[in-house]
């Protein structure tokens, strides 16, 4: 029985708006304020903690340090670096090595009545590790003015110098630690440019590992500030839609800079008006990702709380993994057909992810109508339906090895709810379920032509009783088979 998620609130103001602005691109689902350890007298585990797809991104937040900005700004510097950067890097190369030892003993609370609802030891789990520097900001701003006016005055990287560099030089950060993992020092316009730009899980966590890989091969050396940095990894093309940072073409096998101002020439492109686009296109995606999201972590998911978590997270983990590009795609897709389908007409659309190749999508709108008793029946009714278009696009479709159901009602329908599941393609259907299948096809027409039309089946609800064998020989009740579809 799926049981509602019960989070511990974020401990400081700092924190409250780094757990807002990072939920809107990993959701409910994902996003953990406070985390504690059963191991220390339960110690809160980080600030802030992702998980998505067996990657764990931790964050530390340190918002609340002050700059000393009376004193000489070398002094200010090397002072908040210790606090607000070298103790960060401590923190998150702690709570790493807890996971690394330790990871069935994440709790949701204080009182560690909760476990982390994730599996943490499947093998392969990667580990990003995020410094949030807020407060910064407008001291590097002033600072980078009275040296040239009109620079951007965010925070500068230098990725190939040592720390007691980084000490010495104010408002200048880079590689904590070239023998440790990876940490992203971000301030607070670098933070919030990352989440508004690389706005689903799939586009932050490759910008992530492209930096990390692009620095740690010694390749990237520096940047003038993250928006820099984002801009060139957004102009280059990463394949599948999403971006890289890489040497030049000609200049392979030499390292690369990042100067000043790509990020306000990217602002001009076409290429950036393009993305906008996708954005508001990918935003109506995300919004029906945060309601399944949200669902699930109320324990409000109707017909299914029976199944366990973790089933309903690998579901929307599939819709959550598209990126940018690709959720624009489906969203278009997926509302294109819902505004085309009349109301009270059974009709389908399939659409692969642009992403993922071996991947499909099937929206499935399903009418309402006054036949049903309750909503529940319906919603019954739905997912029966829901199910025969998944054995039909898993013999139509045998090279997606991802088939993910969307289910809806027609436009101006009652039944506004949403239904989702996945089926693996990479399992053959049995004989049975390829007789049933060829039967549906032919009975009902499903996926012929994808786009599908009101037809009458041979027999009536008078030959067949609601509770009796389906007569297209699913095996299935005849009201959450043929009868469920429109046709009868």
């Amino acid at each position: 029985m799926l049981k509602p998620i019960l989070k511990e609130p974020s401990v400081n103001e700092s924190e409250r708006i780094l757990s807002a602005i990072v939920s809107n691109t990993f959701f409910s689902l994902w996003c953990y304020p406070s985390l504690f350890r059963s191991v220390g007298k339960g110690k809160e585990f980080a600030d802030l903690t992702i998980f998505f797809n067996n990657t764990l991104i931790i964050f530390s937040d340190k918002g609340h340090v002050n700059f000393q900005e009376q004193n000489d700004v070398q002094l200010a510097w090397s002072r908040w670096y210790r606090a607000a950067v070298r103790e960060s890097a401590k923190q998150l190369y702690g709570a790493e090595s807890f996971v690394r030892n330790h990871p069935d003993k994440l709790f949701l609370n204080s009182r560690l009545e909760d476990p982390f609802p994730f599996d943490l030891t499947k093998p392969g789990l990667k580990i990003h590790l995020v410094a949030v520097t807020g407060g910064i900001g407008q001291h590097a701003q002033r600072f980078f003015n009275s040296v040239g006016p009109g620079s951007n005055g965010t925070l500068v990287y230098h990725y190939e110098v040592s720390e007691n560099y980084l000490l010495e030089k104010p408002f200048i950060v880079g590689d904590v630690d070239p023998r440790k993992t990876f940490v992203h020092v971000l301030d607070e316009s670098g933070l919030k440019l990352l989440f508004e730009e690389l706005c689903t899980p799939a586009d932050f966590i490759h910008y992530l590992e492209t930096k990390e890989r692009a620095i740690r091969s010694g390749s990237f050396l520096s940047s003038a500030g993250e928006e820099e940095t984002l801009a060139t990894y957004l102009q280059e093309d990463g394949g599948y839609g999403f971006g890289d940072l890489r040497v030049p073409t000609g200049y392979e096998g030499h390292s690369f800079r990042i100067p000043e101002g790509e990020w306000k020439h990217y602002r001009q492109t076409v290429a950036y008006a393009l993305r906008h686009g996708h954005k508001k296109n990918a935003k109506l995606w995300n919004e029906i990702i945060a309601r399944f999201a949200d669902a699930i972590t109320d324990a409000c998911v109707g017909e299914a709380k029976d199944l366990p978590f973790i089933g309903h997270s690998n579901a929307l983990q599939i819709l959550a993994s598209e990126n940018l590009h690709s959720s624009s795609f489906l969203a278009s897709a997926l509302f294109e057909k819902f505004g085309l389908v009349p109301k009270g007409i059974r009709s389908a659309r399939t659409a692969p992810s642009t992403a993922k190749p071996d991947r499909l999508y099937v929206f499935v709108f399903f009418p309402w109508d006054d036949s049903f008793a309750s909503y529940q029946e319906y919603r019954e009714a739905r997912t029966g339906c829901m199910q025969l278009y998944a054995y039909v696009a898993m013999y139509k479709y045998q090279k997606a090895k991802e088939i993910l159901i969307f289910g809806a009602d027609t436009k101006g329908g009652q039944g506004g709810s949403e239904t989702i599941f996945a089926v693996d393609g990479t399992v053959p259907l049995t004989s049975g379920e390829r007789e049933m299948t060829q039967k549906a096809m032919k009975t009902l027409n499903i996926l012929d032509n994808v786009s599908e039309r009101v037809i009458r089946t041979s027999h009536s609800d008078a030959d067949v009783g609601r509770n009796g064998p389906c007569p297209c020989g699913s095996q299935r009740k005849y009201k959450k088979c043929c009868m469920v579809t429109g046709m009868h």
